[in-house]
């Protein structure tokens, strides 16, 4: 979630932020005033906010962690450099030569277009990245998870970013040259005082005046990202990082509320059930005036209020692997044996698919995008050997074209085609069958609409809302087909969002703080939904998703969850989601087990 300055909350968080440049900006004003130290005060400001800021949870020193002090030198230690370069290049007292002034006003330009190309890339970031999630930017770094998405990152920068910052530093230096040419043609005198800089353009060549609106140019630019810069940690969740470092221990959550799925007494039903979970991407209960087909749906068959993110389940395959296995997605920092890997994700947990590959089930995952993606691929393997059929398989298979790509790989509405025919082989074969599917039409930053249910929408706000109907629309439509076939009431059919994710919520105006719920309901149940609401979260779906298809379950439980019919508490309802959240996060034995089976 974005943050501007007028929308911070006079928490401590913003308390800090603001004590924080107070004093920044307080030491920076008695530097300057010693000639010898005005350099090192470019340096402090930036340095010591970041410090009391971006730290001020952690304290001035034992914050400062092995993740931040990277991110600290990538955002200040750039601009800073770059500003300096730049201005030290057309600040020069003496102008020796035609050559040298082009020489200078080039690099000059150079830094100018980089700066531009800085302050554009920060709001690209900020809509195509969840940084308001830690967790996810740690796992996605350094965990190997970005294999699948460049061409997508590399395409939107170069439309989102790249261009604007072309267009921007085009006109500016059209903007520059034309008002250079003006002033040293007509010998127009002017003369400005700002601080120590200082502009006095009179009876001077073009290339002078040019070289000293370049100067203010990039003064001006600089100053507008270091401010970006500044607001910028704000967008970021403070998060408990060190605990990824600690020494794993005995976690009480674990040891009193973990139903290890190879222990649990499973009673099998007579006649088992088919099972499709759809995974749709970003969908949240907050979306119903855009969803009205999907909430009518929740309305009826819904576990209210929806599910709520708790640490280790607030991305895709992270809100999967709690849904499906019972325990959050979580870092392995510190253990040598991965190295910063996740090569089988969690090999020695047993999840949903293991359980169904036991009773024989045939299990599919079909997806749009590339399986390497977050190495779904690896998780869909360990987990019960399911068949993964993503776009690669979709091209070898020659159902679409080798250089085909839409948004993350094809679209929502093919992959709702490739999935009726899958279930209709899959019901063929007479076994029981479970098939997973996750769509990507609703993905950051702004979704994608499907051209058959396109209007007109020009800005890229608007286009978000148009994705989600289309979504709704695409959803109804294949569960209408699917009430149709002969196999639809023996099956149950899960439909879940996979997370919420704030800056989407944001584009689909909801409101800033108002509790976001992913969308959660189930046809066909053996059971009778619960009358109660409950607070729950990705790790009770794990038992709901089994009681079901008819499967019952000793103490109603299956890894962290609780069966959403039982109307027991939940791990969410006993500790509370902070509690619950630390607890999750802290490294223990029973978590390294599910790692390295040791």
């Amino acid at each position: 979630m974005s943050i501007a300055i007028a929308d911070l909350k006079m928490d401590s968080y913003s308390i800090n932020f603001f004590v924080a440049s107070a004093v920044a900006a307080i030491l920076a004003v008695f530097l300057t005033r010693r000639k010898r130290f005005s350099l090192t005060a470019l340096f402090i400001v930036p340095v010591l906010h970041y410090v009391l800021f971006y730290n001020y949870d952690s304290g001035l020193v034992g914050g400062i962690s092995p993740f931040l002090v990277p991110y600290a030198g990538a955002i200040y230690a750039a601009i800073l450099f770059a500003f300096f370069l730049s201005y030290k290049a057309v600040s020069s007292q003496q102008i020796s030569g035609r050559k040298q002034s082009v020489v200078r006003i080039v690099l000059a330009c150079i830094v100018l277009f980089l700066l531009i190309l800085y302050s554009q890339a920060i709001p690209w970031g900020i809509d195509t990245f969840p940084l308001s999630n830690v967790e996810v930017i740690l796992f996605t770094v350094f965990a190997g998870a970005n294999e699948g998405s460049e061409e997508f990152v590399i395409s939107t920068f170069i439309s989102d970013a790249l261009r604007s910052a072309s267009y921007l530093f085009a006109c500016l230096v059209a903007l520059l040259v034309t008002l250079s040419a003006f002033l040293s043609k007509w010998n127009t005198k002017v003369a400005f005082h700002f601080w120590k800089l200082k502009l006095i353009l009179a009876e001077r060549e073009f290339l002078e005046i040019l070289g000293h609106l370049e100067k203010f140019s990039l003064v001006a630019v600089a100053a507008y990202c270091l401010v970006i810069s500044l607001v910028l940690p704000g967008i970021v969740t403070s998060a408990p990082l060190h605990v990824l470092f600690q020494k794993p221990v005995d976690s009480k959550l674990y040891r009193e509320h973990y139903a290890n799925p190879d222990s649990v007494k499973i009673t099998i039903p007579q006649q088992p059930k088919n099972l499709i979970v759809i995974f749709l991407e970003s969908m949240e209960t907050n979306f119903a005036r855009y969803t009205p087909e999907i909430d009518s749906l929740f309305k009826q068959w819904g576990f209210a209020p929806g599910g709520v993110n708790v640490s280790g389940t607030s991305w895709t395959i992270a809100g999967i692997t709690g849904k499906l296995c019972g325990i959050p997605l979580n870092m392995p920092m510190g253990i040598d044996e991965y190295h910063g890997k996740l090569p089988t994700y969690l090999p020695h947990a047993s999840c949903l698919m293991n359980v169904l590959a036991n009773q024989g089930y045939e299990q599919v995952y079909v997806q749009g995008s590339s399986g390497d993606f977050t190495q779904k691929r690896d998780f869909w393997k360990v987990h019960g050997n399911v068949a993964i059929h993503d776009i690669e398989y979709f091209k070898e298979a020659g159902k679409i074209p080798q250089d085909y790509k839409v948004f993350w790989g094809f679209e929502d509405r093919k992959l709702y085609g490739f999935v009726k025919e899958e279930l209709d082989s899959l019901a063929e074969r007479g076994k029981p069958f479970a098939l997973y599917m996750l769509t990507v039409d609703t993905h950051q930053p702004f979704g994608y609409t499907d051209e058959l249910c396109q209007e007109n929408v020009t800005d890229k706000e608007g286009k978000f809302p148009q994705a989600l109907r289309c979504a709704s629309m695409q959803l109804s439509e294949f569960l209408d087909w699917a009430s149709k076939q002969p196999w639809f009431t023996n099956t149950v059919i899960s439909v879940m969002g996979d997370h919420t994710m704030d800056m989407l919520s944001a584009k689909a105006n909801v409101p800033p703080h108002e509790q976001l719920y992913w969308t959660n309901f189930i046809l066909n149940s053996t059971l009778p939904l619960p009358q109660k609401a409950c607070q729950y979260s990705s790790l009770d779906m794990f038992p709901t998703l089994l009681e079901s298809m008819g499967f019952s379950l000793e103490n109603r439980a299956m890894g962290l969850g609780k069966s959403l019919y039982s109307n027991e508490p939940t791990l969410l309802e006993r500790y509370g989601q902070k509690t619950l959240d630390s607890l999750l996060r802290e490294r223990s034995i029973q978590y390294d087990y599910f790692l390295m089976g040791k």
